[in-house]
């Protein structure tokens, strides 16, 4: 197909996994391409690829769909040239629609063995080249798969990365990695205490935690972790469902058990099972939570309101009257039952009466001490985890300055390479920046007094007025027992302790 007219192309290569990246693999496609274009009189203008991505599907090939975007918006190439055509799909449908679009912008694809996308006469091997690039990929999944059970059955790590908090050992089994178990154990024990994503991606910042790519912990990350059973000592395999006749996986659909590989302490444990337990609960009741308290309007005392003449629960809904003495709409529940006059009641006038009763019961003094000790408590193990990060910046240290050292016996014997003049700047400036970090940390620890827990009295009742994060509402939720709404609003706490109007009195300042 020799051709005097200069004809402009862009190149795509592919290689499907890792294990392909060190057999020049990249670089013999490129080579044949490169030949090819040369004999032919084509000009490559744009070269694109796609690492460790499988071809039966084009989510996730950023290589392939940046190189699809790209020949649309330019004047110049009409032609991408591909070293076969299993490079650019082993799916035979997505082939024929990659095919088929890009012929009606008048672009063709060419394989380095002459096969034309656009030749009528090559569209028969072309097809049958697409079919059997999909048997193969689907008989070595097949293959894949009997291998990954066998490994499963000696409870083998089965690719990929590791769950965070785990390597993976010589035996191919899981081992506890033992500088991020602290963080992993604070993960639950901080969720199963009723704190939010937020507030535990927090701790892991201030602790020096970083996900195994280095990068700050995000809601999903941590939601990840606490749904992996993997951490309560469980190995299970082949749990999530395969990819769909389009390619596609559900990664959230899960098989029935009996397709799954799974064991009872199969895993070294991080946490014990009554911990991970604890936290699925809270998990499936936040889920039923977040349901109910999307609404612009959501009231996070809903389901806790009762008649108190007949004991029924109140049908709320929210009402606004015109204006406090300061111009702005003050918000109303008005409740109704089939057994009074519908009542309306002040949302501000309620959430003082829950919000002040709850103060002053958690910190009257009889709790103080009872307080200090829990607070305290907490703090031991937040502490043992920075003692355990200093520990490791030290020995980081430590190394840093045995290599310095011996840079410095260097240039004493009078070598001074300015290489290594450099490094030890370097070298320094490390020490320096782990020095920081030992500060922080150490600085980080807490130890609660009385003026701590004076300072929390004073800030709890408008954070628990203000707040409507997860925090509050779990606190709300442990401590409310119920409203009863009638001629007058009594509040119930949980332990039997009652808050009425005279009572609220007392507790204004």
């Amino acid at each position: 197909m020799k051709d005097n007219n200069i004809r402009y192309a862009f190149m795509y290569r592919r290689i499907s996994s890792h294990n392909q990246i060190g057999n020049n693999s990249l670089s013999a496609q490129e080579d044949a391409i490169r030949q090819f274009a040369k004999e032919n009189n084509i000009k490559i203008v744009g070269s694109y690829e796609d690492v460790a991505k499988s071809g039966t599907t084009m989510k996730n090939r950023t290589g392939f769909l940046k190189m699809l975007s790209d020949i649309e918006s330019t004047s110049k190439a009409t032609i991408i040239l591909i070293h076969h055509f299993d490079r650019s799909n082993r799916n035979a449908r997505d082939q024929l629609n990659v095919i088929y679009e890009l012929a009606l912008k008048g672009i063709r694809i060419i394989s380095t063995d002459g096969l034309d996308s656009m030749n009528p006469d090559d569209m028969a091997e072309i097809l049958e080249e697409a079919v059997a690039a999909e048997k193969y990929s689907i008989r070595l999944s097949r293959e894949t798969l009997k291998g990954l059970k066998v490994n499963a059955e000696k409870m083998l790590h089965n690719g990929g990365p590791p769950p965070y908090g785990y390597t993976v050992g010589l035996d191919k089994r899981l081992h506890i990695d033992m500088a991020k178990e602290p963080a992993v154990k604070h993960i639950f024990e901080m969720y199963a205490a009723g704190m939010s994503y937020d507030r535990i991606i927090e701790w892991l910042d201030n602790n020096g935690y970083k996900t195994a790519k280095g990068e700050t912990f995000g809601k999903t990350s941590i939601k990840s972790i606490l749904e992996n059973e993997k951490y309560c000592g469980n190995y299970f395999w082949n749990k999530r469902t395969g990819k769909d006749f389009r390619g596609m996986r559900n990664s959230h659909k899960l098989k029935d058990e009996s397709e799954c590989y799974h064991v009872i302490g199969g895993v070294p444990a991080i946490v014990d099972e009554e911990l991970f337990n604890k936290v699925q609960e809270r998990m499936r009741d936040h889920k039923s939570k977040i349901r109910n308290h999307n609404g612009k309007n959501f009231y996070p005392m809903n389901g806790k309101i009762f008649c108190s003449k007949c004991g029924k629960p109140l049908k709320g809904k929210v009402q606004y009257s015109k204006t406090n003495k300061n111009g702005e709409p003050v918000k109303q529940y008005r409740f109704s039952c089939d057994c009074f006059t519908p009542k309306t009641v002040n949302e501000k006038y309620l959430d003082d009466m829950i919000a002040y009763g709850l103060r002053e019961c958690i910190f009257s003094p009889a709790n103080i001490e009872e307080l200090l000790h829990r607070l305290n408590k907490y703090s031991e193990s937040q502490n043992e985890a920075i003692d355990l990060q200093i520990t490791l910046l030290n020995d980081e240290k430590a190394d840093i300055e045995k290599r310095r050292k011996n840079l410095m016996d260097v240039v004493a014997s009078g070598e001074s390479i300015p290489s290594i003049i450099t490094e030890i700047g370097s070298m320094d400036e490390q020490i320096q920046k782990i020095n920081r970090r030992i500060s922080e940390q150490e600085a980080s620890k807490k130890f609660f007094t009385l003026d701590d827990i004076c300072f929390i009295k004073d800030m709890f009742t408008d954070y628990v007025r203000e707040e409507c994060n997860e925090d509050v509402l779990t606190f709300l939720n442990d401590t409310v027992e119920r409203i009863e709404v009638g001629d007058t609003i009594d509040v119930k706490l949980k332990k039997n302790i009652k808050i009425d109007r005279d009572t609220k009195k007392i507790f204004v300042d």
